[in-house]
């Protein structure tokens, strides 16, 4: 959640202070954020998978600003504007960790790989990342922060843990051995390093924050056991953490963490932001040295007169004809004028939600078991969320844009806190890489992993796909779910034990296999491997959706027309294949009579085609399944 678009204020004790920029004008043809139309009742599943589903929506939108530049794939930080004509082309590291693994919660491989693909791209030689980015790929925040290196390693092993492969593990070790060079005596990873102290030169940052140390804990942990020339340094880091986090952050009496450790004083930083409690309890479980979940506890009853001594981060704020109830980042409410560690005025202190950390505080609850909290926190949010114009989905990263003792919180939508509702209302927990089994039993200390799924067969086929079928796993907390692969590429999951793998060629041979996994990301070997040939094509091999019907037909021995007729009248239809597994060709189709069409090229006998769809419907831009095609 670090970020620093324009000014910068020092240190308070030992933990990073930055200022954001706000109050912007929108930009043409932006509309403000209207409140989502909420019934008396609370929200249904099904409302909130479409707010989901809108938050995709505004996500998609921002990484697709970036096409055409040097930062191609990654998302555009906040829906923010110079002035009336000029957006404002800033990419935050931190934010798009967050995006791609909202990618990968809506089931977006792609789009989640075009971001990670861009990192490893800009990644410097050393193994970091700047904080942030310009489009045109010059550094605006010319500053290298742990916390938001090891967002990116936790997306990475997000990937690894959904998709499998080690397509991201070179990069992520680089980073993980450059975080390593900052770990101190007491155990924690200091902060990174910065060229804002003394100016353009690089100086380590002399603080260690309670946040970095509970993002890096996991991470550690699960690379450890991938790399074994790492294996005792890497345990090593992720038990100087928890020490550290353990004995040295975490307050008894109050029962919450503090915020971090000047290491050039030796001084603890007593103030309390509100993010280092929930990622507490997502990244080292709701029990275990101390009583993590209890932090959780002290946040929601902190509606006191706004001191550390009777903080108050727990706020009901009128919006339009309505009031959100949710979290501010800081505990103060005197509205008193802040000061920098100078004793220059850096604007007030007052209420604000801070709709990001608003849902850290919504997985941690459905982690502990209070699904009713975690949901009202999740309505409160979306009654923020953007409904029309280039707002449409997003949230912003506060509702009032107020300073605080850390940085000056922003109105615009942003990628942190729409990527964040994603997950919120997903149930993912991005520490463990893995869902968050409600009920209070999700504990990242649990190590053991399911085992295989046994007797795998193919009861069905057709000329297209292949139904499977398989023997429940076993694990000593609970099985959350199965990954399906077609040789070493994920299928799909699904938490029953059969599923139907589609989009297959005709007369082609496959292989299967299944792993199960629990709630804290522990996956099991591999099933026994079943081989499948599907049946011959019986002609046609139309594909039929409630949203449009697909179709590739042989006009010559070396040509194929995809069609694509959809059910509503679409602004917009863009194809995308692949011919033989190579590279990805992009095209906007051609509309005739409402039938959008492409030819392809460059075809022989037995050529495959691999194609799929992003289109318009109604406003909002949807893709579809990948299907493939026998020339």
């Amino acid at each position: 959640m670090l970020r620093n678009p324009v000014s910068v204020r020092k240190l308070i004790a030992g933990t990073l202070v930055v200022s954001l920029g706000c109050g912007v004008p929108p930009g043409p043809g932006v509309e403000e954020n209207e409140p989502a139309a909420l019934s008396a009742q609370e929200l249904s599943a099904a409302e909130r998978a479409q707010a989901s589903d809108r938050a995709y929506q505004w996500l998609k939108a921002q990484q697709d600003l970036t096409n055409g530049f040097a930062l191609n794939g990654l998302v555009d930080s906040f829906d923010d504007w110079w002035n009336a004509t000029e957006r404002k082309q800033i990419v935050y590291t931190y934010d798009q960790a967050v995006a791609a693994i909202a990618f990968m919660n809506k089931g977006d491989r792609a789009r989640a790989e075009k971001v990670l693909n861009k990192l490893v791209a800009i990644q410097d030689p050393d193994g970091s990342w700047i904080n942030s980015y310009w489009w045109n790929g010059y550094g605006e925040e010319i500053r290298k922060h742990v916390g938001p290196v090891a967002w990116v390693v936790m997306a990475y092993m997000t990937h690894e843990k959904l998709y499998g492969g080690t397509t991201y593990q070179a990069s992520a070790k680089k980073a993980l051995d450059w975080m390593l060079t900052f770990k101190k005596p007491n155990g924690a990873i200091a902060g990174g390093r910065t060229t804002w102290d003394i100016q353009g030169v690089w100086t380590d940052e002399v603080w260690s924050s309670t946040e970095h140390n509970q993002d890096i804990y996991n991470i550690y942990r699960y690379y450890a056991g991938k790399f074994s020339d790492r294996s005792t340094a890497y345990n090593d880091a992720a038990n100087g953490a928890k020490q550290f986090l353990d004995n040295v952050m975490w307050n008894n009496t109050t029962k919450r963490f503090y915020g971090g450790w000047k290491n050039n004083t030796g001084l603890l930083d007593q103030n309390v932001p509100l993010d280092v409690n929930p990622w507490g309890v997502l990244a080292l479980g709701l029990s275990g040295t101390r009583d993590y979940k209890a932090s959780l506890a002290s946040v929601d009853n902190a509606r006191g007169v706004g001191t550390l001594a009777d903080p108050k981060y727990v706020h009901s704020l009128p919006y339009e004809n309505t009031t959100i109830t949710a979290y501010d980042f800081d505990w103060q409410y005197d509205c008193a004028a802040a000061q920098d560690q100078n004793g220059n005025y850096n604007g007030d202190r007052c209420a604000d939600i801070w709709f990001e950390g608003s849902a850290f505080m919504s997985v941690a609850h459905y982690m502990n078991g209070n699904t009713a909290k975690a949901d009202s926190i999740i309505d409160e949010i979306i009654k923020k969320q953007g409904t029309s114009g280039t707002l449409l989905g997003g949230i912003p990263y506060s509702l009032k844009g107020t300073s605080n003792n850390y940085w000056r919180m922003a109105q615009e939508n942003c990628v942190s806190s729409t990527g964040w509702l994603i997950i919120a209302i997903h149930r993912f927990n991005p520490f463990t890489g893995a869902l968050v089994n409600g009920g209070g039993t999700t504990n990242p200390g649990d190590t053991q992993a399911p085992t295989a799924p046994t007797n795998l067969s193919a009861p069905s086929k057709t000329s297209t796909s292949v139904t499977l079928s398989w023997n429940a796993s076993t694990d000593n907390v609970g099985v959350s779910g199965y990954d399906v692969y077609r040789g070493s590429t994920l299928a799909g999951s699904t938490s029953a034990t059969t599923f139907t793998v589609s989009g297959l060629a005709a007369s082609t041979a496959y292989s299967f296999s299944v792993k199960a996994r629990d709630a804290a990301g522990n996956t099991s070997s591999a099933s026994n491997t079943v081989s499948v040939t599907t049946s011959a094509s019986t002609g046609g091999g139309g594909h039929t959706t409630p949203d449009y019907t697909a179709n590739v037909t042989k006009t010559s021995s070396t040509q194929a027309q995809i069609s694509f007729k959809p059910t509503t009248n679409a602004l917009y239809v863009d194809v995308h294949y692949t011919l033989n597994g190579g590279g990805q060709q992009n095209f906007r189709m051609t509309n005739s009579g409402g039938t959008w069409t492409q030819n392809v090229s460059g075809l022989s006998t037995g050529s495959r085609l691999e194609y799929w769809f992003t289109y318009e419907k109604s406003g909002p831009q949807y893709d579809s399944v990948h299907y493939t095609y026998t020339h």
